[in-house]
């Protein structure tokens, strides 16, 4: 086999890597040099590529294989098979994948088809900061071959973090390199507890103060989804006003599943909360996960505000029924028993967050074919109240045909389809097709990114002196 190295186009900006005889001084390659061209070799992850191979012998298919390190305790790894047009060309933005991990066009295919190698005994955090390296190998029948390694990130240079144990917080804070003062942003996680940092280290590569908050499940924490005060979460505001001192004092609030059904609570019960992003996320309230912290003997719910616990979906229900899931079948699908709670109209009305009080705007994102929760139902229930109560701020509900319930950063595995519930040890389904769970990735992100710009630009024009610090409304 033969040798390769790795040549710099410094003028186009371009890598390439060719056989060890196709690549010439000056790192011009040779015309006939098999190789592969990508226009960053180094990004963050929710940034897109543009990925071509050239040099190979016209119209012959190329087999292509990308490896992921880093990203777990295995490798990630997707495969495809393209055809070059008469130049010996083929752009993976516009050539279809004829085999392999994915068919069709898709540009980034080959990162969200990306197939975990073994199944991992346990589950280490992924490391925020630094690369994980990418390695493209792209050969032919004639042995012609070509190879690159490149490298994503979830933090760019300069990005710094931060472990915070306050008595007001605790999480995780990314602050951007570039210096402030900078917007900020609470990322709440979901069901399982403990903090998202990936989001938010994007968050802050794109210029935000950004803290993944933990509530439940980490040190100084409860360990269940119970009982959780929402007085913890003015207070975690006010440390990160106090803290980065955020520009045009902005705080946005973004969070996924159960966290989101927070963010929404959160937005209309604090009024330092500017602006909302809620993935999957609910427009009432639903129940406890967990145990009950010890000497705690009073009801059990998943949120209280002045000691008065709030009021679910699940209490009282007069539709609720949890037969219609089979707990025979792995991964479970709990959908159908969420579905039978909506029926009671009167349970739903009490448990409905009044999100019309949210002090800013607020978008909603959600998959069609969601298997853990109908995340869309869910949504449409907050989407209608502000329809209805005509709400002053702008507000959206982007919703995917095909999608399932791990909507969120772009350009990442798509695959995996069903997780193991950190709580109760319950293998779950997530739903959606792999293909179209990327797609609604890569349209609604950028569009995440563009509603928090706008938030932030139309606070700048209407924000007047500095607003007090905020008091949760009764």
């Amino acid at each position: 086999m033969p040798l390769t190295r790795r040549a710099l186009i410094s003028r186009a900006g371009l890598a390439c890597v060719g056989a060890a005889t196709g690549c010439a001084v000056a790192g011009r390659p040779r015309a006939d040099a098999p190789e592969i061209v990508v226009d960053r070799p180094d990004d963050l992850v929710d940034s897109p590529w543009s990925i071509r191979l050239r040099g190979f012998a016209p119209t012959s298919r190329v087999e292509v294989t990308a490896t992921l390190a880093g990203w777990g305790p295995t490798a990630w790894r997707s495969w495809a098979v393209f055809e070059t047009d008469a130049a010996g060309e083929a752009a993976l933005a516009t050539t279809p994948s004829l085999a392999g991990s994915y068919r069709g066009v898709s540009a980034m295919g080959l990162l969200w088809s990306m197939e975990r190698q073994a199944e991992a005994t346990s589950a280490p955090p992924i490391p925020i900061t630094g690369a994980f390296p990418l390695t493209l190998t792209a050969g032919a029948r004639d042995g012609s071959r070509a190879e690159i390694t490149l490298e994503r990130r979830l933090a760019a240079p300069g990005v710094t973090r931060r472990d915070v144990h306050e008595p007001q917080a605790v999480g995780v804070l990314f602050m951007p390199a570039s210096p402030g003062p900078h917007p900020a942003v609470i990322v709440l996680s979901g069901s399982g507890g403990g903090v998202f940092p990936a989001p938010a280290a994007l968050l802050a590569s794109r210029g935000y103060a950004a803290l993944a908050l933990g509530y439940f499940r980490m040190p100084g924490l409860p360990q269940g989804l119970v009982n959780i005060p929402l007085e913890y979460f003015e207070s975690a505001i006010g440390w990160l006003r106090e803290t980065v001192q955020p520009r045009d004092d902005f705080v946005g609030v973004l969070g996924w599943s159960r966290g989101g059904e927070l963010a929404l609570l959160l937005g209309a019960s604090i009024p330092d909360v500017s602006a909302v992003v809620a993935w999957a996320a609910s427009g009432v309230l639903f129940g406890p996960v967990g145990p009950s912290e010890p000497g705690d003997g009073g009801p059990r719910a998943a949120w209280t505000h002045r000691g008065r616990s709030l009021p679910h979906l699940g209490q009282n229900n007069r539709t609720m029924d949890w037969s219609v899931v089979d707990q025979r079948r792995t991964p479970i699908v709990e959908r159908p028993a969420y579905l039978t709670m909506l029926r009671d109209r009167d349970a739903v009305e009490r448990a409905s967050i009044p999100v019309e009080r949210t002090k800013g705007p607020i978008m909603l994102i959600s998959g069609l074919a969601d298997d853990q929760w109908p995340s869309f139902d869910l949504a449409q229930i907050a989407y209608r109240r502000l329809q209805g109560y005509r709400h002053p701020y702008p507000f959206a509900h982007l919703s995917y045909e095909g999608a399932g319930h791990l909507i969120g950063v772009p350009y990442t595995a798509t695959t995996p389809t069903s997780y193991v519930h950190p709580v109760n040890g319950l293998a779950y389904s997530l739903g959606g097709d792999p293909a179209k769970t990327a797609a609604a990735n890569a349209d609604s992100w950028p569009k995440v990114l563009a509603f928090l710009g706008d938030a932030r630009r139309a606070r700048r024009v209407s924000r007047g002196a500095p607003a007090a610090p905020g008091r949760l409304r009764a």
